[in-house]
Formats: C-alpha cells, sequence, structure tokens
C-alpha cells in the first residue's frame, strides 16, 4: 500500500469515526439505541477518528518495504552476483573473435522473501470507497429513523396482550399512579397494553379518567367505520432491532385525521376494554387530544 492509499483509508475510517461521532451529538442516535449504549457509540466514533487521523499524519509506505524485502540493493553489484566472464573466446578461422558472456543474474523479480509471488489483494482504493460511503450517504440520507406502519405491525403494533394475573387494586393504583391537573390517571401506555390481557384488572380499570402519551399510527383492528386511530410505545432490550411495539386503540366520536401519524400525543379520555375474534383489548375512549414533547429516548427499556 502506498502513502497516498494509506492517506486515504485513514480519511476514509475519519469519515465513519465522525459520523458515529454525528449520530450521538445530533441525538439520532436514540432511534436507533438503548440510552445506556449512547455512550459507546461516542467512544467508538473518537477512536475510530483518532486511528484515522493517525494514518493520514504519519502514513507508512508497505511498497517501498517490500522491494527492500526482495534484496534489490541497486548500489552494490555484488549483490547480482554478476559473472561477466569475458575470457571464454572462441576463435575461428576468419579472424574473428566470438565471445560469451556467462550472465548469471541471481535476480528475483517476483519473488519475496519467502520465494513466494506476490499479487495485488483486495478490490482497489475506489470500489473500497464506492462499497463503504455511496450506501452510507444512501442511508443517512433517507432513512427516516423510525419504523414504518408496516414495521411496527411486524414488530406487534396490532397484537393482543398476552393473558396475565397480577392481584391489584384501586388503593394500589392512587397509591403508586400520578395524577394531572384534572384529576386522570398518568397511566403507562405499556401498563394499559398489557392490562388487557388481565381480566381481573378489568373491573378495576374499566372507566378510569386516564392521560396516556405515545405516538399515532392508523388503526387496523376492528376500524371499520374509521373512528379509530392507535396510540404506541416502542420497548427494547439494547436496540431497535430487538424492539417490541405497544398499542392502544383510541375511539374517537368522529374521524379524526388531526394530528398526522408519528404525532407524539397526549390522549385523554376513559379506559376501557372489548373483546375481538376472541382477544381482549385495552380502548381509550378520547374525549381530546394535544401534541406532546417528545421524549429524550422514545424507546423504554425493558427490566433485565
Amino acid at each position: 500500500m502506498t502513502t497516498i492509499e494509506t492517506r486515504l483509508f485513514g480519511l476514509l475510517a475519519t469519515i465513519w469515526g465522525g459520523v458515529l461521532i454525528y449520530f450521538y451529538a445530533s441525538l439520532r442516535v436514540n432511534k436507533y439505541l438503548a440510552e445506556n449504549f449512547h455512550l459507546f457509540v461516542l467512544v467508538g466514533g473518537i477512536g475510530i477518528c483518532i486511528l484515522g487521523v493517525y494514518s493520514m499524519i504519519s502514513p507508512k509506505d508497505k511498497t517501498s518495504e517490500t522491494h527492500s524485502c526482495h534484496g534489490h540493493d541497486h548500489h552494490d553489484h555484488d549483490a547480482h552476483d554478476h559473472d561477466h566472464s569475458h575470457s571464454h573466446c572462441d576463435h575461428d578461422h576468419s579472424g574473428h573473435e566470438t565471445c560469451q558472456h556467462d550472465h548469471d543474474h541471481d535476480h528475483d523479480h517476483g519473488e519475496s522473501c519467502d520465494g513466494h509471488h506476490h499479487h495485488d489483494e483486495g478490490h482497489g482504493l475506489a470500489t473500497t470507497y464506492l462499497l463503504t460511503l455511496v450506501p452510507l450517504i444512501i442511508a443517512m440520507t433517507f432513512t427516516k429513523d423510525r419504523f414504518s406502519d408496516l414495521g411496527l405491525a411486524r414488530q406487534g403494533a396490532y397484537e393482543a396482550p398476552p393473558e396475565s394475573r397480577a392481584p391489584f387494586t384501586r388503593e394500589d393504583l392512587e397509591k403508586n399512579v400520578p395524577k394531572n391537573a384534572q384529576g386522570e390517571f398518568q397511566l403507562s401506555l405499556v401498563n394499559a397494553y398489557y392490562a388487557g390481557g388481565d381480566k381481573e384488572l378489568h373491573d378495576v380499570l374499566d372507566g378510569l379518567p386516564v392521560e396516556i402519551q405515545g405516538r399515532l399510527m392508523p388503526e387496523k383492528v376492528n376500524n371499520q367505520d374509521g373512528m379509530r386511530r392507535r396510540i404506541f410505545r416502542t420497548f427494547i432490550s439494547c436496540c431497535a432491532a430487538d424492539a417490541t411495539v405497544a398499542g392502544v386503540s383510541l375511539l374517537f366520536d368522529t374521524p379524526t385525521p388531526d394530528p398526522p401519524n408519528q404525532t407524539w400525543v397526549k390522549a385523554h379520555g376513559k379506559l376501557t376494554f372489548e373483546e375481538h375474534q376472541g382477544r381482549s383489548y385495552t380502548v381509550v375512549k378520547v374525549s381530546s387530544l394535544e401534541a406532546a414533547e417528545e421524549p429524550y429516548s422514545e424507546f423504554i427499556q425493558r427490566n433485565r
């Protein structure tokens, strides 16, 4: 590898390290990783940048090292082992001499120190840049940093909660769940979702005034009249790849296209439950809907 190639590969590493630092500084990393992994992204980006900058400042020309390994010292002609013997001449009757020069060149131009031929390896600098930078630029430009509606569906947004049994009373609710200024319980969306699978909780929570925060998406469960939308949150162990989506149905008096899907909102209304195709779901009968500030991280991390 030549000096210029080493510098260009160092530049490539610096670009990748800079991308990691950018994702951390711009908070885009919040869309992909749990919060306790964010610092690793920053440290990794700084480390890659240091290596890249070092390669650009102090490159090593491996090509010259390879030539020196071949033993070509053109300043020392004895190393070539030339045997120019001009004393061996044959005389013919025409009076002319024909001399045979015995050239014994011990050059091994195509071999390295271990006697094996070396060939250029890899795909070349241009191909490496093409295969690493083009996908990166496309991904950073066109990725929306969120699941599509289809992706949310695949992660369980429309699935019914699993059946469960957990002893819980109204006194427990009053003690553990805070209320807003209007006296509504600020119930976690994930807790509201799982309550749908615990029929013993239905008697405790049914008709409860609640405030639930999350993001909006279309409703595809029991929504023939178009009066429903879905509010959801995503919880993860480490990253978006292991995400699970919990969703709760919002029931309106009239079709409500605003605010648009993927907007963060607070839904105010009455908590209730319904059966659909043999499964129990949580439903909030909405009295009002307001925009909400997006949290630092949209993910809720699972308890380990």
